[in-house]
């Protein structure tokens, strides 16, 4: 039956990308295209301080080495059933599917991270780019290679504005938090079954656009079988998950861009285990502002993502056994670009981002940090913060615990390849006493200081376009790990205390192949 399923799904979407007066792939930020990656890492997980007698059935030893292929094709196709009518889809036909791989759970890991077929060192608990690759579930033996990240309707109103109907993007400001995930060179992001309506006014201000939108994000996942199969997030919506209305102002002034939504109330029911106890309801508010300059030769943003609310046990009727999402909790970036220079380097970028983790303190409630974190679609670098920082601490994301400072800069080699090279210092936000994703044996949390620089990364893309619509890209990356990052893996491997043995060096290299589809087949209804 699920294999007839995806067939029939298959069909489907390959039917709608073919061109007819009606039908067209290009969707204007929802690219189509075809991905294949070959990863290799080492030394870049708590594996590579264990030995092969801490780890039950795994093949890890130290300074072991993580390498595997994964292949991706995304179809984008709409269709025009008039002026004022768009139906509009993104779907995965192939999601990141394992090369060799094709076994129930993570590349064929179970619970107990026994079994991989492609490579034993991989465990459940690493995350790539950020996630998971099999979308939020590491080890459910029913997950699909098929996905639909987009199936919605977009209705012109004409005089009363805009409306759009499904699962859609959620994208904001400059990315950091509210991320679709569409970007070809990433995976995953918010994808949320809306209704949004936006109108557009001439004010004072500016050119002013108000966005209402009202949301389900998620319904079940209370993981009643007590089993790991179901993860708890506090923000991305597992239990029954809704907000009533919600509202964005965006206001564009000249070369100026402001823009703000709030989320009053965020609710969410049966957050968690089987027990009335453990079921906890949520009552969460979410907020974002930013703002952009963009002039002919320089771009400045700033972005501010933060949240704050409570956490209430079914079976509690007081205050007592409240926990509290603290208002410290918050993801905040700042960009600097410089375009156009001439000569051997074309720009120069410089960012900096903080998002606080949540210090441990026995006897609190309190969740201080590591609830409002950086999108696994938001670009930072391709190891420490896709892969290195939320393996850490067994969360999906970007930006954890963390503060950092990145330089960049594109170096044009020719008419058809380009060198990016850039430089990511990173410091812990909290050091002290911070809970990680545990023992990779046992599972178990554990609590342990933590030095405060994470370390340097050294990181190059070399691209190449092969022919039209066809890009080849090399990526090298190299950690000088500070005393933090050893602290916390050795930590995090071990289960009990810091050990000596963490490697201060940690790399990793990555192909990429991508197949621009637009580039190569435009319906005729594109050019309407």
């Amino acid at each position: 039956m699920r294999i007839t399923k995806y067939v029939l799904a298959l069909v489907f979407s390959l039917g709608l990308a073919i061109p007819s007066f009606a039908v067209e792939l290009s969707l204007g930020g929802f690219p189509s295209f075809m991905r294949f990656r070959w990863r290799t890492y080492t030394n870049a997980t708590p594996h590579s301080v264990t030995n092969r007698g801490t780890v039950s059935n795994l093949a890890a030893s130290d300074g072991e080495t993580i390498h595997f292929a994964d292949m991706t094709l995304r179809l984008t196709p709409q269709l025009v059933l008039s002026d004022n009518v768009t139906i509009r889809a993104s779907v995965d036909v192939l999601s990141n599917a394992v090369a060799g791989g094709a076994t129930g759970g993570l590349f064929g890991a179970t619970t107990n991270n026994a079994g991989g077929v492609v490579m034993s060192d991989i465990s459940t608990s690493d995350r790539f780019n950020g996630t998971l690759l099999y979308g939020t579930d590491a080890i459910d033996e029913d997950h699909g290679e098929f996905k639909v990240k987009y199936l919605m309707a977009d209705i012109n109103l004409g005089e009363y504005g805009f409306l759009r109907v499904g699962r859609q993007p959620f994208d904001f400001g400059l990315g950091i938090y509210a991320n679709g995930g569409h970007n070809p060179y990433d995976d995953q992001g918010f994808q949320l079954d809306r209704v949004l309506w936006l109108k557009g006014y001439d004010t004072a201000l500016g050119a002013t656009t108000l966005v209402l939108v009202s949301d389900y994000i998620g319904g079940g996942g209370n993981n009643n079988d007590a089993t790991t199969d179901e993860t708890v997030s506090l923000f991305e919506g597992n239990g029954q998950t809704v907000d009533y209305l919600a509202a964005a102002l965006i206001v564009a002034n000249g070369q100026s861009v402001y823009g703000v939504y709030y989320f009053p109330k965020i609710r969410q029911k049966n957050l968690g285990g089987a027990s009335a106890e453990s079921n906890l309801d949520m009552n969460f508010t979410l907020y974002e502002a930013y703002y952009t300059y963009t002039g002919s030769d320089v771009f400045f943003g700033l972005d501010w993502a933060g949240g704050f609310g409570t956490l209430k046990p079914e079976s509690s009727s007081g205050k007592a056994d409240t926990l509290n999402v603290d208002k410290s909790n918050y993801v905040f970036v700042a960009q600097l670009r410089f375009n156009n220079l001439g000569g051997a380097v074309s720009d120069v970028g410089f960012e900096y981002g903080r998002s606080p983790g949540d210090e441990y303190t026995s006897g609190t409630n309190d969740y201080q940090g590591a609830v409002i974190r950086g999108n696994s679609s938001y670009e930072v670098d391709n190891l420490l913060f896709k892969h290195v920082i939320p393996s850490l601490y067994g969360l999906e994301g970007s930006i954890i615990n963390a503060e950092y400072f990145k330089v960049d800069a594109n170096m044009p080699m020719g008419a058809n390849s380009n060198m990016n090279l850039k430089v990511v210092m990173a410091w812990a936000e909290q050091t002290n006493d911070q809970a990680f994703a545990g023992d990779i044996t046992g599972g178990t949390a554990t609590i342990q200081d933590i030095g405060g620089y994470w370390g340097t990364v050294y990181e190059a893309i070399y691209s190449h376009n092969l022919v039209d619509g066809v890009e080849l890209s090399l990526i090298g990356t190299y950690i000088d790990a500070g005393n933090g990052l050893k602290d916390a893996m050795s930590d995090a491997a071990d289960g009990t205390a810091v050990r000596a043995d963490a490697d201060g060096s940690i790399y990793g290299f990555q192909t990429r192949l991508l197949i621009f589809i637009d580039d190569f087949f435009k319906a005729p209804a594109a050019s309407k």
